[in-house]
């Protein structure tokens, strides 16, 4: 147990704790409240934290629709805090947060926080050690404000905990398919109509109602902003290739890395029909093509005009290297994982297949090519691209796919 020291000083008296020295020379009211501040502003976060993730997790998880939605929030909230990190690192945050005017800006946002009414008192503390009578307004306000606030967090709190786990009638809802909209009526046309196109709009389909799925397309076309906003300079737009090209697999594993997570029994289907293998690889290349190799170009074109390396020719040059590129990618990540196929998202091979899309694919066909011809034969990046990375992610592409489609017609 602590026991106070009674200590003579020449300003009068002071309490501390036995043992302990105190640098801001605090009276004992001062101390009272900077502790009481502290565990309510604790306690508030982590109530508020608890009572959230409740709420969601019995919301969500009450239908596969809404566990579904919560995957997809899991991916996508990341996005924030990546862009904040990467903002720190090299977009010029700490030098504009250094600005005055910035400052002052940031400062007037976070002072509405209840959080910063109890820092504002820990200054003023800090300020007037001993004399509470200089701050005493301030202090009152703020720290009755701040209990305010905690006694607030823990009422409705409480009211929502409540509300979310009250027993609810359950009530059935008859879903009724709707007629298909333009897209995949332009979808079915693509894939030449007839047995086909209705298969290539069922596959579209089931990717397109999971919100997890369109989630990871949206994170990578996320960080992929981010890359290009705080650590490409403007007028790099070699930079901003090479950052694209390294980050454009993930989208293709993204959205082809799911040919075979539905499990063994989903690809009996096609197995057992006549010519089904075959059309069901089609199929999915078809799709990844559809998706991936427009989101591609865009993206392409859209960071090429921003670089201000806006003439039509280097704009074509830019986005055709891309998209045959991704094109080729698209082929070896559908090879790669019908030939080391994952049947669940726990499975050990759907990690490796990641792992070499994003990192060996890259840095095998271009990264490596690159730095070897750049000393060799003195080529450049794009040269580079057209005479060795583009024709090697073909080659291995079609090679895996022809393995891979070899292995799911023997698949037991």
């Amino acid at each position: 147990m602590f026991s106070f020291n009674h200590s003579h000083r020449r300003d009068g008296y002071s309490w501390h704790l036995y043992g302990f020295d105190d640098p801001l020379r605090l009276d004992l009211v001062q101390i009272a409240i900077t502790m009481t501040i502290f565990v309510s502003t604790f306690f508030s976060a982590l109530w508020i934290g608890t009572v959230t993730a409740a709420i969601f997790r019995t919301k969500l998880g009450k239908t596969a629709r809404g566990r579904d939605i919560g995957r997809a929030l899991a991916l996508i909230i990341a996005l924030p805090m990546i862009a904040v990190m990467y903002a720190l690192v090299g977009g010029g945050l700490l030098q504009a947060l250094a600005n005055p005017r910035t400052s002052g800006m940031v400062r007037t946002i976070l002072s509405l926080l209840p959080s910063s009414w109890g820092a504002e008192v820990f200054v003023g503390f800090a300020s007037n050690p001993g004399n509470i009578g200089v701050t005493g307004f301030e202090t009152l306000t703020r720290f009755s404000g701040l209990v305010a606030f905690f006694l607030a967090v823990l009422w409705l709190g409480a009211k929502a905990a409540n509300r979310a786990y009250s027993l609810e009638p359950t009530t059935f809802v008859a879903l009724r398919a709707k007629p298909d909209g333009v897209f995949y009526k332009t979808v079915k046309r693509l894939g030449g109509g007839g047995p086909f196109g209705t298969l290539l709009v069922s596959i579209f389909k089931d990717y397109g109602r999971r919100l997890e799925n369109l989630s990871k397309v949206f994170y990578t076309l996320g960080l992929l902003t981010v890359l290009n906003m705080f650590l490409i300079q403007p007028d790099d737009p070699e930079g901003s290739l090479v950052m694209t090209l390294f980050l454009l697999p993930l989208l293709s594993a993204s959205v082809l890395g799911e040919v075979t997570l539905r499990g063994k029994e989903y690809l009996f289907i096609y197995k057992k029909a006549p010519l089904g293998v075959g059309r069901l690889v089609k199929a999915r290349l078809l799709k990844g093509w559809l998706i991936v190799v427009p989101i591609s170009a865009l993206v392409t074109a859209v960071t090429t005009v921003i670089r201000l390396q806006n003439t039509f020719m280097f704009l074509l040059i830019n986005t055709g290297l891309v998209v045959i590129t991704v094109a080729a990618t698209v082929v070896f990540v559908l090879g790669l994982f019908l030939l080391n196929p994952a049947f669940s998202e726990k499975s050990g091979n759907l990690w490796v297949n990641i792992m070499i899309t994003m990192q060996a694919l890259p840095i095998g066909t271009f990264l490596i090519p690159l730095i070897v011809l750049q000393k060799v034969f003195d080529l450049g990046l794009y040269e580079t691209l057209f005479y060795f990375t583009v024709p090697l992610n073909w080659l291995v592409g079609i090679l895996l796919l022809y393995l891979g489609k070899r292995k799911l017609s023997r698949i037991e």
